[in-house]
């Protein structure tokens, strides 16, 4: 496809002469990135309209701490960037390439420049960017017009069924495995487990389960659904029928596992997204193997460090992309080492100056709880985010499970 043909296809260059396109091609600048390279960074000035001319790039926002979610991937002749040819604001997303790749570069400044010569062409070009701006906004109040509509039309529905599911006990046994991560009711040879779920509402998108795979082995996982309340426990309660059903023969590869629950995800529940992370545990041979799909790296104390260290994998959130590889860790464990996984409602906590509780204070009181020797770290945590929150108020799900070897 001719470079004058690429241009085009972009809105804000539509309905200009062939003289003044054939002027623009001349101001392309071919760029070559190898893969993995970033082209634009999440709140840095952009300055040039991108049209990859080979290769591919994927589109990453962040949101949360440390960690960033795949929301779109961009292949030859599509284009990136535009809007800075009008504004010189913050980009609100990084652009990173997924292969070796190829770009046509137009910078703002040469853009400007032409336009100058050309005064009907640059009144052209403003108004095809206002007319897609317009049409923009038009979609996204249809859309949030429509979906206010529908809310109201079901919302007596949802009242009903907000009262069939009253009984937080009850779907709290549904969720999670309560006598298998309560230590009292189902002691475990080597391994002591604990754990706390508050949903905000009677039910929450949280989901926490540990799971005999034999005598010596379990599997555990903390999930995060996105949202609150019914939606997000309805589509826990699918991500638990999932787990049970998968975990007799994937239970053993956490990366296969992932696997198939994104899949899960992308074909019954393709609105929504999720965060997780599993363990394989073997008690026997004290060996772990874990996987992570966008989820919070987990918190483990290795005893012959004294120390917290980092358990890094790569994977995006369950629900997002289709053909999505999750990375795997293996690793052995010893006596007195400690486990803990955690969703974000701990982190993102905030008190009444807004201050969030944060990752680094959770670290700091797990560490001196196992340096004084608690026999309950999470009852302490817990006590710790309520003296933070004063009012005892929480934002959002809270869940967290810790598992201490012997």
């Amino acid at each position: 496809m001719e470079s004058s043909d690429i241009l085009l296809k972009i809105p804000a260059f539509r309905g200009m002469d062939k003289d003044f396109l054939n002027d623009l091609v001349t101001l392309l600048e071919e760029e070559t990135y190898p893969a993995g390279a970033t082209v634009i960074r999440e709140g840095a000035i952009g300055d040039s309209l991108y049209i990859i001319a080979g290769g591919s790039v994927n589109i990453y926002k962040s949101v949360r701490e440390k960690e960033d979610m795949l929301i779109n991937t961009l292949k030859r002749n599509q284009y990136f960037g535009e809007i800075a040819l009008i504004d010189n604001l913050p980009r609100s997303a990084s652009v990173i390439t997924g292969e070796d790749s190829v770009f046509l570069r137009l910078r703002k400044t040469s853009l400007d420049v032409l336009l100058k010569q050309d005064p009907e062409m640059e009144r052209i070009f403003y108004k095809n960017f206002l007319s897609d701006t317009i049409r923009r906004y038009r979609e996204i109040t249809s859309d949030i017009t429509f979906f206010k509509s529908d809310l109201q039309e079901k919302s007596i529905t949802l009242d009903e069924i907000n009262k069939d599911l009253s009984s937080a006990k009850k779907l709290q046994d549904f969720f999670i495995n309560t006598n298998i991560l309560d230590y009292h009711s189902f002691p475990i040879p080597g391994m002591k487990q604990s754990y706390i779920y508050h949903p905000t509402q009677e039910i929450g998108g949280d989901f926490i389960n540990l799971s005999p795979i034999s005598e010596y082995e379990f599997g555990s996982v903390i999930t995060d659904v996105m949202g609150h309340g019914i939606t997000a426990a309805l589509a826990g309660g699918a991500f638990k029928s999932a787990f049970a059903l998968l975990l007799e023969e994937y239970g053993r590869k956490p990366s296969e596992l992932l696997v198939q629950l994104n899949n899960h995800f992308l074909n019954n529940l393709s609105l929504l997204f999720a965060s997780c992370q599993y363990a394989y545990i073997n008690l026997k041979d004290k060996e772990m193997k874990m996987a992570r799909a966008g989820h919070y790296f987990p918190m483990y104390y290795d005893l012959s460090e004294k120390q917290l260290i980092d358990i890094k994998s790569a994977g995006p959130a369950l629900g997002i992309h289709k053909n999505a590889a999750f990375e795997q860790v293996n690793m052995k464990f010893n006596a007195g080492d400690k486990l803990l996984f955690f969703t974000d409602g701990i982190i993102e906590q905030r008190n009444h100056d807004r201050v969030m509780y944060s990752e680094n204070r959770l670290r700091k009181i797990l560490l001196k709880n196992i340096a004084g020797q608690n026999p309950d770290i999470l009852k302490e945590i817990e006590r710790d985010l309520d003296d933070f929150t004063l009012d005892g108020k929480r934002e959002d799900d809270i869940s967290l499970l810790l598992m201490e070897f012997s």
